[in-house]
């Protein structure tokens, strides 16, 4: 039985699928029962998770800071009644996501995060996780209609110390 879009799978992509599954899951038990060894994942840095309140009209901490090249898992906690987003970029990119919101109908307000953003309802949680590539302050912003107009933004500084 195939699904009504997709694509018909041929007996070999099959194959070929099953045979890297087992191919990785055997590299993986071999580094696992090697002298010392441990999963290769195991040695891979988690992000630093840094947590950011989304209460009516403002993010607490409005000010966060980051190191060049880190990457952080930005949890966002919405602690009000009303749908918020968090959204990082520059100006230019808060302007035209701005944009964005402005032009979309209000039941699309929640499809428009992209990569840069997420979705947060009322009362609820989401993260996101990003890698600051340049030293520079990166603005935080909520641009569900009229949030931003309310002082919903902040600031993530980027600095080039590591």
């Amino acid at each position: 039985m195939s699904l009504p879009h997709a694509p018909a799978v041929g007996a070999r992509a099959v194959a070929l699928a099953a045979f890297s599954r087992l191919t990785i899951a055997g590299l993986l038990t071999v580094a696992a029962c090697a002298p010392g060894g441990a999963p290769p994942t195991a040695s891979v840095a988690q992000p630093r998770v840094i947590r950011i309140e989304l209460l009516d009209f403002r993010f607490e901490p409005p000010v966060v800071d980051v190191r060049l090249g880190e990457s952080v898992r930005l949890l966002a906690l919405n602690r009000s009644d009303l749908p918020h987003e968090l959204f990082i970029g520059s100006a230019a990119e808060q302007e035209e996501h701005h944009q964005l919101h402005a032009a979309a109908a209000p039941d699309e307000q929640d499809d428009l995060e992209g990569v840069n953003g997420v979705y947060v309802p009322a009362w609820g949680s989401a993260q996101l996780t990003y890698r600051f590539e340049r030293a520079r302050d990166v603005m935080m912003g909520c641009h569900l209609v009229g949030h931003f107009e309310a002082g919903m933004v902040g600031v993530i500084h980027v600095s080039a110390e590591r």
